[in-house]
């Protein structure tokens, strides 16, 4: 066999050993519930970004962020989590969420319609991301193994900003 034709053949082993690394990891067992709730979060990005945008709002609000950390950090000492858990994971989450935002706020500044109608409440869907907030917390705990890889491709199909979908599994770490 020539040297062209041996260093083809280990580039291309390279390419494949390569490539079967960037397969993404299936979700194991368990970990499904924990990923839907965080779907079921980032899709609500929509309609807060929506009720934000009616009211002149900024996307971030850093009272409001402290004090959902705050009361996520007590829930989860409740539940025997190390803080420095439950805040890297609830971050990544409002994160997320804020990316979408912008992300439906900078459709919206470019010409593309928002939903027809009155916007909902924001105080609603602040009840109903605390509540989806506390069930996510009581999933994590049964999830930290759950490959951020994994996560994400599952939670791309949801959102319209890409990255997303990345911060969002990036709150994923093992205890």
């Amino acid at each position: 066999m020539g040297r062209g034709r041996i260093v083809l053949l280990a580039a291309l082993q390279a390419l494949v050993l390569m490539l079967s690394g960037c397969a993404t990891p299936a979700l194991p067992p368990g970990s499904e519930a924990v990923v839907g709730l965080m779907a079921e979060r980032l899709a609500l990005a929509q309609d807060v970004a929506w009720a934000k945008s009616a009211d002149g709002l900024p996307v971030r609000d850093p009272d409001r962020e402290k004090m959902v950390l705050a009361k996520l950090a007590r829930q989860g000492a409740m539940a025997d989590i190390e803080e420095v858990l439950v805040i890297h994971f609830a971050k990544a989450q409002i994160e997320a969420s804020c990316l979408e935002q912008e992300a439906w706020m900078k459709r919206w500044r470019e010409g593309i319609p928002q939903p027809p109608g009155d916007p909902p409440a924001l105080a609603d869907l602040r009840l109903r991301l605390d509540r989806l907030s506390a069930m996510l917390l009581a999933e994590y705990v049964g999830a930290w193994d759950t490959p951020p890889a994994a996560a994400a491709a599952k939670l791309r199909s949801v959102v319209i900003d890409p990255r997303s979908a990345s911060v969002a599994a990036s709150g994923f770490v093992s205890p």
